[in-house]
């Protein structure tokens, strides 16, 4: 008897067989890239990249649009304010130090005239803070700048992050204040203390370092140059940092917008013109009708682009954040750079794309496609980077395009619009050839894998028909085994049935016997 649950698996393992061998048949999955068709879209792409909204929508600049401590001494600044702030500081460089400024808050001096007397109410005894020597009160004691009042005003942190009466305020701190021998002073006058300190002169027939010839204790000097030197450069350091904080919020927070609103209108126009350019093919192929067909046409196309945009508004604005988030981090390394280096106006746009690249490569590897598997996420992010790389290489070419075409005549009045043209393009079908590579990497892919897979389908085909001959033998033989039985049983009743019906004959002949002897002894004459 033939077990169901047996002939059921026989079946299912037919199937099985069925649908890898079908698989084998297949070809790989995947679509080819069409590079004709494709090769349409590199103007469109073009205007809505780097070349088009971004040079429109953005107001990029060599150094970038935060200025830096670096950029600011080589006067390269992001705005007008800031030129302004490089102008007085070239001034304060080339001009006489200018002590008394325009009013009492920008004044050097006011402070410590104003604070004399009260200091000298106050204060039991007066120390040298260089010599440690007590000093009368009375012109003989001066308050002096450690740090010299003229090299504040002469720093270009201090000209970049503050104004002048915040100069003033930092150079007049408690820290860079102390009194000294008004000849020591004098002596000094704006030169750095430590430098003053080592100069040597002849007095008196001896060459002496004027620290020798006032008498001053080094371990005093040092520390009050290294207390007051720590408190200016922190506070310089603090004021361009708060300066840059404001800067890259403000300017940052402007390129995320901008950068997030040209994403979203690039896809919705190259939507628009991919449809534009799709009705112009036809009308092209079927003929001029008339206006009113064309605005009809053009009806239709804007009502399913309103369309497009009502069921996928959450997807735009998802493209728009993670441009936003590029705009931002891109401001922040910009500004890195131009902290130790200065990044050409192009550099900046470079640095921008490449950004947008890297974050959309990183949200398609954060959050792939269900339907993606990692193969294909691979070789989308190198796609994304090569493409940001491209971008990136072409731009760089612009300058060097439009240069050329400013040296012929016919072409110099367009050579910028021209230049931008030209490398668009073949920005673009560098691009697409980019594309080409990885779509056959792609197809290569899917060949190997599919020839892999065949392989992997062709051991699970040979397992399954081993598995279903030891099915098919076991049936066999346990079929077998209980004909056997079966068999076994009815010999051993038909032997029974033998037996007995041989022991019956033995009685019939014994019997038989019996009476043929009774017969003749009946039969048997008298003697």
């Amino acid at each position: 008897m033939k077990d169901p649950q047996q002939n059921d698996l026989v079946i299912e393992i037919d199937e099985q067989i069925a649908n890898l061998i079908e698989e084998i048949n297949a070809e790989p999955g995947g679509q080819a890239f069409d590079f004709s068709a494709s090769l349409s879209t590199v103007v469109i792409d073009a205007v809505m990249g780097p070349f088009g909204l971004s040079a429109s929508m953005f107001a990029d600049r060599e150094g970038g649009n935060i200025t830096t401590h670096h950029n600011f001494q080589q006067g390269i600044v992001a705005n007008d304010a800031d030129m302004a702030r490089f102008d007085a500081w070239q001034n304060a460089q080339n001009d006489p130090f200018d002590r008394a400024g325009a009013n009492a808050a920008q004044n050097y001096d006011h402070q410590l005239k104003a604070e004399r007397k009260p200091l000298f109410q106050k204060a039991e005894r007066i120390q040298d803070a260089y010599t440690g020597r007590e000093l009368p009160k009375d012109g003989r004691a001066h308050r002096d700048h450690v740090i010299p009042a003229a090299q504040v005003e002469r720093s270009s942190k201090a000209h970049l992050g503050m104004s002048r009466e915040e100069r003033v305020r930092l150079a007049n701190h408690d820290t860079n204040l102390v009194w000294t021998d008004a000849g020591l002073n004098q002596s000094a006058g704006m030169r750095d203390k430590l430098e003053w300190a080592e100069q040597v002169k002849r007095r008196d027939g001896v060459e002496m370092s004027n620290a020798e010839y006032f008498g001053v204790d080094r371990e005093r000097l040092e520390s009050a140059y290294a207390q007051a030197h720590k408190r200016i450069d922190s506070a310089e350091n603090l004021a361009v940092l708060k300066k840059q904080a404001g800067e890259f919020l403000t300017q940052g927070g402007k390129e995320v917008g901008t950068l997030a609103i040209r994403q979203v209108i690039g896809i919705l126009l190259k939507e628009l013109a991919t449809g534009l350019i799709e009705d112009v093919k036809r009308v092209v192929r079927d003929g001029f009708q008339s206006i009113e067909h064309l605005a009809r046409l053009l009806k239709a196309r804007l009502l399913a682009l309103a369309e497009r945009i009502k069921a996928k508004w959450t997807a735009y604005l998802t493209e728009g954040v993670s441009a936003g988030l590029a705009g931002l981090m891109s401001s922040l390394i910009t500004l890195l750079i131009n902290s130790f280096l200065t990044t050409a106006k192009r550099v900046v746009t470079i640095i921008r794309e490449c950004t947008l690249a890297v974050v959309r490569s990183v949200k398609l590897i954060v959050a792939p496609p269900l339907e993606m598997s990692g193969q294909e996420i691979a070789i989308e992010v190198l796609k994304l980077l090569s493409g940001g790389i491209v971008a990136a290489a072409t731009l760089l070419l612009q300058e060097s395009v439009a240069k050329a075409l400013e040296s012929i005549p016919l072409f110099a009045p367009f050579a910028q619009d021209i230049a931008v043209v030209l490398v668009a393009i073949l920005s673009g079908t560098m691009g697409l050839l980019t594309v080409l590579c990885f779509d056959r990497l792609k197809s290569h892919i899917a060949f190997r894998n599919k020839a892999l897979a065949d392989v992997h389908r062709g051991h699970a085909i040979a397992f399954l028909k081993v598995t279903q001959t030891r099915v098919m033998v076991d049936q066999a033989a346990r079929h077998m085994s209980e004909t056997t039985e079966q068999l076994e049983l009815r010999l051993a009743n038909s032997w029974a049935v033998i037996e007995g019906e041989s022991s019956k004959a033995d009685a019939a002949i014994s019997n038989y016997g019996l009476s043929i002897e009774r017969l003749r002894t009946l039969t048997k004459e008298p003697a």
